[in-house]
């Protein structure tokens, strides 16, 4: 289904550029002799759309899950982590920090947690990924 949404997406473009070309060679005396090849690409883009999303959601995405504890690991392991830690220990310490977990491909918290960073509670507080990608206000 992933191809097949591939295939319908470059048809798309393909008759997207199909109405930029028609649009650009249009006609003389103010008609454009292209109008019935735009709207036919058009209404064609969107039957195609509309069909292609429909079958990709019915047959593929309704059945899809998330692995709850495989996305928190990788989230754990994105080294992405240290930046929140900016704040308490500084930037070359932090990137020091990012160095160390891609060389040793520990987490940061575990590097924070061996090295005795931060204490527990403000180190959770840290590095808790809903605080660095929920919006809230200050």
């Amino acid at each position: 289904l992933c191809e097949s949404m591939m295939q319908v997406a470059a048809r798309v473009m393909g008759n997207d550029q199909t109405i930029a070309v028609s649009g650009a060679a249009g006609g003389q005396f103010q008609l454009n002799i292209m109008m019935p090849v735009m709207g036919q690409t058009t209404l064609e883009s969107v039957f195609l759309m509309a069909n292609a999303t429909d079958a990709f959601v019915d047959l593929c995405v309704n059945d899809i899950e998330a692995n709850a504890e495989m996305a928190e690991a990788s989230v754990e392991k994105s080294l992405s982590m240290v930046t929140s830690l900016n704040p308490y220990i500084g930037y070359e310490k932090a990137a020091s920090l990012a160095k160390e977990a891609f060389k040793s491909g520990k987490t940061i918290r575990e590097l924070c947690r061996e090295q005795n960073i931060l204490p527990e509670e403000q180190l959770n507080e840290a590095l808790d990924p809903w605080k660095m990608t929920e919006p809230r206000a200050k």
